[in-house]
């Protein structure tokens, strides 16, 4: 019964149709016996669609199916292990159970158990290498087992041996110290182990590997670099706006901000210019930044700035300001450790930017007016901190950008030194527009800060500010930290700001983890002075801060109490609690802050979003609790897309305290290549005012084709990305290559997306500095289904202010299918099922892999053009004694379909012949010594080969072979005459 099933799902399988529903019928089949049908369904013929059931009663329930399936049937089921699914296995039905396949069990429990069928054994180990397992037959039929150190003889009828062991369950659950529970219904063997498996632990990890890959979302495909250029195309992003309103006369003014490459350095420039004709905000600078640490020469510096630059910041206490001087560092790029971060970067004038942190707003800009967005010293929680930046243009425009950093250690390896050095001017700009007041002039400072990781776990970081002019109130500072991972549970904190007046500014910090949610413990102090009276001032707190997630209520937050103690006054409390969740379609966040100072007064601010279909709405409002309950205003909002080009946006605040409200329409026409907005808003205090505000990004692809874009392309990163059918093959745009319209590409982890134009050219822009990303392409809308990417994929890591150009060939994928057949010993070739064929390119790599089927059928798709070898796992054909198997070349000149492209494998045959037989050796290395002597004496031997047997005795030497006894009789007689003893003995080898 068994082999005719076989034969049965065999023939199934050589029909592509049948192929794909052997197994489902052999699962209804397996129904009907659990009905009590007397007529079984036909494994050949089609699965009729399922009709509505007369009666849901059965006859049997599925438990008892056991019982009803007959011994001898073909039996597939699929092992589960919890949630994990770890394979098929083959095998039968018995009458106590089933016996299943060795070979796929351990293949599914990634056991390293091997088999010998020539000697109708297996060995190997299980679970660990100490627990060694051992399967033998011996000569009375039985079959003797050594697992976990015991020995023991299993009954002939326990295991069978035919083209693989087949073996009882009971004997499985007994060798792997599991339980299995055989649902025959719906074909699958459920396991349960009191301990854990290696291949649940294998895929544990497997998995943590992949959800830290989606945590951190990091990149896979090799990294293309984007070296700087002696001069590279300019970015332009241009804002222009006209104003006019009912109290005043109407102006207008325009904002640029500029990139692109000068001598090897990247040049940032940015100018606003009023109604006047007067340039009111301008700032250059030039930088050049290495991931690789490369600049500098032995100074290893991964920055060099100058001009209008971000002074060093030498301890996270002391603010960063925008001076005129030069700085140069070999602070990574990236984040790498401590429990803050400075969020800057460039914007345009006149947008809003929210930052989120898991989903809780921490803090807000608005109205941003001199091109750059400014968050110094946002903290962050022990473990996970997804920040998320959300930008809220003054067209109606929403773009978020987000940054993921993981708090636990110093961030530093032992023995590694970073440094940050910088010059400045302090109070100077490269361009005097007044802004500043002599009085924040200092002078020339150099600023100096240094990191360095004593161990592991331990960093620490001095830093020092030294003025050069006389003349200015200045005072310099020095600077002290350290950080303390205590066995990455939790993180200790130590930061020092003093100056030579006797100012000081201290904080020390604990974060941990207690439950998922993570736990901060803060207290800060300092003393400063008074400029105009020279008196001193203290102040003292210290914080305990809660925060963290409930996924199941969608709910994140953070609770903060703190006791604040100022000069010369009683010390007070303060609470405060946010909190940010998903009702439904709506996200709500909440600050509620209470202090017991004075009369005690209780404040907070609330907002509602949700989107409706298009449209997204925003609702809120400030109040007072106490000591009096007080609404003191709130607004509404409402905007979307009117259109694919248009959006709108209506906004209306009521102040109640001043009983005042104003109405905001905000109309943006906003296609691919630029925006343009008009708002209108009335106050009913003020009167009305009106505006119109266009705003265009502008530069080049690699056809030296000019791009417009109603995106930031300045102070972000630029793809130009041209995908081609590469008629060629070498990889390059060459002459005679074809642009592909209608391709999307994305960049995977920073959420772009594009689509090629009639050129073959995707322009993505405002992409995350740095941050690397994979580009992946669609093509699914192209007419020929069997185009291919013919590169490996590529990744970028985007420098701000420039465009990165990347060409993606394409070219006619190839397939390859055949049969996996068994040269048997009478000369015939059989087709052979379940043998894994890998296909491997130049290197060895295994590119793609597929198992024959039940006919011996295999198929292998879209697979890139080029040098390749298909052949069969030597692992399979080492595992069951096969002696070899066939392989075949590719050059890398075929297309389309290879058919027929068979793979051929055999067993050891056996030959009976004739060999002389010489002497006896303990060690090998002595056999193989007295070959050489041998030899050596008597030269006319060397045209015989040698091998050997290992016995109990030792090993015996063996000279030549051959069916007949005449080639034997003469070497004997040679080897006898000169004095070898020798004899003619019948061999059989393989």
């Amino acid at each position: 019964m068994r082999s005719f099933c076989l034969v049965i799902i065999a023939s199934l399988a050589a029909q592509p149709l049948y192929a794909n529903d052997a197994f489902e019928r052999l699962k209804a089949k397996y129904k009907a016996l659990q009905d009590g049908k007397a007529i079984l369904p036909s494994l050949t013929e089609a699965i009729p669609e399922p009709q509505m059931a007369a009666s849901n009663k059965q006859v049997m329930r599925q438990q008892d199916l056991s019982g009803t399936i007959p011994a001898g049937e073909e039996l597939i089921l699929g092992v589960e292990l919890g949630k994990l699914v770890l394979g098929q296995v083959f095998g039968f039905k018995t009458e106590d159970g089933a016996k299943l396949s060795l070979f796929d069990m351990t293949q599914a429990f990634d056991f390293a158990i091997e088999t010998d069928f020539d000697n109708e054994s297996a060995s190997g180990w299980i679970r660990n290498t100490n627990n060694t397992f051992t399967l033998s037959h011996l000569e009375d039929g039985t079959w003797s087992v050594t697992t976990n150190g015991r020995s023991t003889i299993i009954s002939a009828e326990k295991i069978d041996l035919e083209d693989d062991f087949y073996i009882e369950l009971g004997l499985y659950e007994q060798w792997f110290d599991v339980n299995f529970d055989a649902d025959y219904g719906t074909l699958t063997l459920n396991t349960q182990s009191n301990r854990p498996l290696p291949i649940e632990e294998k895929l544990a990890r497997e998995q943590r590997a992949k959800n830290t890959y989606r945590t951190r979302n990091e990149a896979r495909a090799p990294l293309q670099k984007h070296d700087y250029q002696p001069i590279s195309k300019p970015l332009l992003d241009i804002q222009a706006s006209v104003n006019a309103s009912e109290s005043s006369d109407t102006s207008h003014n325009i904002s640029v901000l500029g990139s692109n490459d000068l001598a090897y350095f990247n040049t940032q420039y940015y100018f606003a210019i009023n109604d006047e004709n007067e340039i009111i905000s301008a700032r250059l600078s030039g930088s050049r930044y290495s991931n690789d640490a490369d600049l500098l020469g032995f100074l290893n510096a991964t920055t060099i700035e100058f001009g209008d630059i971000r002074s060093t910041q030498i301890n996270p206490l002391q603010k960063k300001n925008t001076f005129l001087g030069a700085r140069f560092s070999n602070t990574p790029l990236s984040y790498n450790g401590g429990n803050s971060i400075n969020l800057i970067g460039n914007i345009q004038a006149g947008w809003d930017v929210e930052v989120y942190r898991n989903q809780l707003l921490l803090t807000s800009q608005f109205n941003v007016t001199d091109g750059q967005y400014e968050f110094q010293d946002l903290p962050l929680v022990f473990g996970y901190n997804e920040i998320e930046l959300v930008f809220y243009g003054p067209q109606g425009q929403v773009s978020r950008e987000n940054r993921s950093y993981y708090v636990s250690s110093t961030g530093q390896s032992a023995g590694e030194f970073v440094y940050d050095i910088s010059f400045v001017d302090e109070g100077e700009r490269l361009f005097d527009q007044n802004t500043l007041n002599d009085n924040d002039k200092n002078g020339f400072s150099t600023l100096i800060r240094a990191d360095y990781g004593v161990t592991d776990w331990w960093s620490l970081s001095i830093g020092s500010q030294i003025h050069h002019e006389e003349g200015f109130e200045q005072y310099d500072q020095q600077s002290f930290g350290s950080e303390i991972s205590l066995f990455g549970e939790a993180l200790l904190s130590i930061d020092s700001l003093e100056q030579d007046n006797g100012d000081y500014e201290r904080r020390y910090q604990v974060d941990t983890s207690v439950l998922d949610q993570s736990l901060s413990f803060i207290h800060r102090e300092n003393l400063r002075t008074d400029e105009d009276d020279a008196e001193t001032n203290s102040f003292e707190s210290q914080e305990l801060r809660l925060s963290g997630a409930i996924p199941s209520l969608k709910l994140s937050y953070q609770q903060s109490i703190e006791q604040i103690t100022p000069d010369n006054e009683e010390n007070y409390l303060r609470l405060t609690n946010q909190i940010g969740t998903s009702l439904g379609n709506n996200y709500l966040s909440n600050r509620l802050s209470w202090t017991d100072r004075d009369e005690g007064e209780t404040t907070g601010d609330w907002q509602v979003q949700r989107y409706l279909n298009d449209f997204f709405w925003r609702f809120g409002n400030d109040y007072t609790i106490s000591p009096d309950f007080d609404i003191q205003s709130f607004f509404t909002e409402i905007s979307g897309d009117m259109s694919d080009n248009t959006s709108g946006r209506v906004r209306w605040i009521y102040d109640l305290e001043n009983d005042s409200s104003e109405t905001t329409l905000i109309a943006s026409w906003q296609p691919n290549e630029f925006s343009l907005t008009s708002n209108f808003s009335y106050n009913d205090r003020t009167g009305w005012r009106t505006s119109l505000l266009g705003r265009v990004g502008i530069g080049l692809t690699q056809n030296n084709n000019t791009f417009f874009t109603r995106m930031p392309v300045s102070s972000q990163g630029t793809l130009s990305t041209r995908v081609f059918l590469d008629n060629n093959r070498n990889g390059r745009f060459d002459l005679g290559d074809r642009p592909l319209q209608n391709v999307k590409v994305e960049t995977l982890q920073s959420y772009r997306k594009a689509t090629t134009n009639s050129q073959g050219v995707a322009v993505l822009t405002a992409l995350p500095s740095y941050q690397q990303t994979d580009i992946d392409i669609d093509l699914s809308q192209l007419d020929d289904p069997y185009l291919i990417r013919a590169d490996q994929g590529v990744s970028i890591a985007p420098r701000p202010g420039s465009v990165q150009t990347l060409d993606i060939p394409v070219v006619p994928s190839l397939e390859i299918e055949g049969y996996v057949k068994e040269l048997q010993q009478n000369g015939n070739l059989a087709n052979k099922a379940r043998v894994p064929v890998l296909l491997k390119d130049a290197s060895g790599t295994v590119i793609k892999e597929a198992t024959s089927e039940f006919d011996g059928y295999f198929l292998i798709t879209e697979i890139v053009p080029k040098a390749y070898t298909l052949e069969i796992d030597p692992a399979y054909l080492r595992n069951f004694n096969f002696q070899k198997g066939t392989q075949i070349p590719l050059t890398g000149a075929e297309s389309g379909v290879l058919a027929e492209q068979n793979l051929i494998l055999r067993k050891s045959f056996e030959v009976h012949g004739y060999s002389a037989q010489l002497a006896s050796f303990s060690r090998l290395e002595s056999l193989r010594g007295y070959w050489r002597i041998l030899t050596k004496r008597l030269p006319e031997i060397t045209q015989y080969r040698y091998f050997y047997n290992q016995t109990a005795a030792g090993y015996q030497l063996y000279v030549g072979f051959s069916e007949d006894n005449q080639e034997a009789n003469s070497l004997c007689t040679l080897l006898t005459e000169n004095g070898v003893d020798c004899a003619v003995t019948g061999i059989t080898r393989r």
